[in-house]
């Protein structure tokens, strides 16, 4: 008895450092001057996923900044470009649904291809201006959707509408009833190296 919980204890142990090992991450990488962002290991615990097949589908907000970076001062904001996506679990076809800014919509057969379209690197357009030192600063905020949230906002990745701007107090309240009820929220951020740019 004692040999049989002391292997459940060890495999207990491996199954937490596994999961330690692959925290969700955000990475922003900058090539020539153009950030990507990758996001590693979002639904590696399994938490979101659940939560997909439950019926609530993820809603993913980035925004990535550029900073210029000053000695002596405070670094300077420039711009930002922010965008979404949503990605939700299809009863009827068993598979998940990956819905991005601009109206993009991909599917995916398990929870592992989804995992792997976020490892993909984001290329973002966001154009380095001037001279100096220069950084990009990302955001990640993963939340949940309820169903009128979740059509509205697919509505407006596809450039149908504007986003109900009068329902944010009902937003506010769902968000709370979310903080309540446990329901699990993650908030990622990154900083690339700070790169040289020199105009021409």
């Amino acid at each position: 008895m004692r040999s049989g919980l002391a292997f459940l204890a060890l495999l207990g142990g491996v199954s937490v450092s596994r999961a330690a090992a692959q925290a969700p991450a955000l990475t922003v990488i900058v090539q020539d001057g153009v950030p990507r962002v990758q996001t590693t290991a979002l639904l590696a615990d399994g938490k979101f996923v659940g939560l997909m097949r439950s019926g609530f589908p993820l809603r993913l907000h980035y925004r990535l900044e550029l900073w210029r970076s000053r000695s002596g001062w405070f670094d300077q904001y420039i711009t930002e470009a922010p965008w979404d996506a949503v990605a939700r679990h299809d009863p009827l076809a068993d598979d998940f649904v990956l819905i991005r800014t601009g109206g993009s919509v991909a599917r995916y057969g398990t929870p592992e291809d989804l995992e792997r379209a976020f490892d993909l690197p984001y290329r973002v357009n966001l154009k380095v201006k001037g001279s100096g030192n220069f950084y990009f600063l990302c955001r990640l905020d993963v939340t949940t959707l309820n169903d009128t949230d979740l059509e509205e906002l697919t509505r407006w990745l596809k450039g149908d509408v504007s986003p109900n701007l009068g329902g944010a107090l009902t937003r506010g309240a769902q968000r709370l009833l979310v903080r309540i009820a446990g329901l699990p929220r993650l908030t990622l951020e990154a900083r690339s190296e700070t790169f040289n740019r020199r105009e021409n």
